[in-house]
C-alpha cells in the first residue's frame, strides 16, 4: 500500500465517532443470591488506559457484602471498544473474591451484556453496559 493510501485509512479512522469522542459508560450490574439481591446502576467517564471504579450498590434482601467493580478501556478501533471488567466482593474474613472478570467488546450506542451462574455459591450475575459519546 502506498503512503497516500495508508494516510487516508488512518485519517478516516480518526474521523470515526469512536476515535473522536469522549465516552460515558453506563453500567448495570446485578448480583442475585439465595437471600439477597444487590445492584449497581451508574454512569462513568471512560478514558483509554485508565481504570474506573464503581462502588455504590443498592440492596434488596437481608445479606449485603461490599462490592467493588472496575472497568478499563483496553482497545479502541474505528468500530469497537474493548473493555475489561472486574467485580469483587469482600468476604466475611476481610479477603476479596472475584465474582466476574470478563472483557467485553461493544460499539458506540450498542448495548452489550454478560451473564454468569455459580451453582456452588447459588449466585447469578448480570452485567449490562452501553457506551455513549459525551
Amino acid at each position: 500500500m502506498n503512503e497516500w493510501s495508508k494516510g487516508l485509512v488512518l485519517f478516516s479512522a480518526l474521523l470515526s465517532p469512536l476515535a473522536m469522542a469522549d465516552w460515558l459508560l453506563d453500567v448495570n450490574f446485578e448480583l442475585t443470591g439465595a437471600d439477597s439481591k444487590q445492584t449497581v446502576n451508574t454512569s462513568l467517564s471512560l478514558l483509554p488506559g485508565e481504570e474506573t471504579v464503581f462502588f455504590d450498590t443498592d440492596e434488596q434482601g437481608t445479606t449485603r457484602r461490599e462490592l467493588v467493580g472496575s472497568a478499563e478501556l483496553l482497545e479502541v478501533s474505528a468500530e469497537e471498544l474493548k473493555i475489561a471488567f472486574k467485580v469483587q466482593e469482600r468476604l466475611d474474613d476481610g479477603g476479596w473474591r472475584t465474582i466476574i472478570a470478563p472483557t467485553l467488546s461493544t460499539g458506540l450506542n450498542t448495548p452489550a451484556s454478560f451473564e454468569s451462574v455459580d451453582d456452588d455459591a447459588n449466585q447469578q450475575v448480570k452485567l449490562q453496559i452501553e457506551v455513549t459519546s459525551v
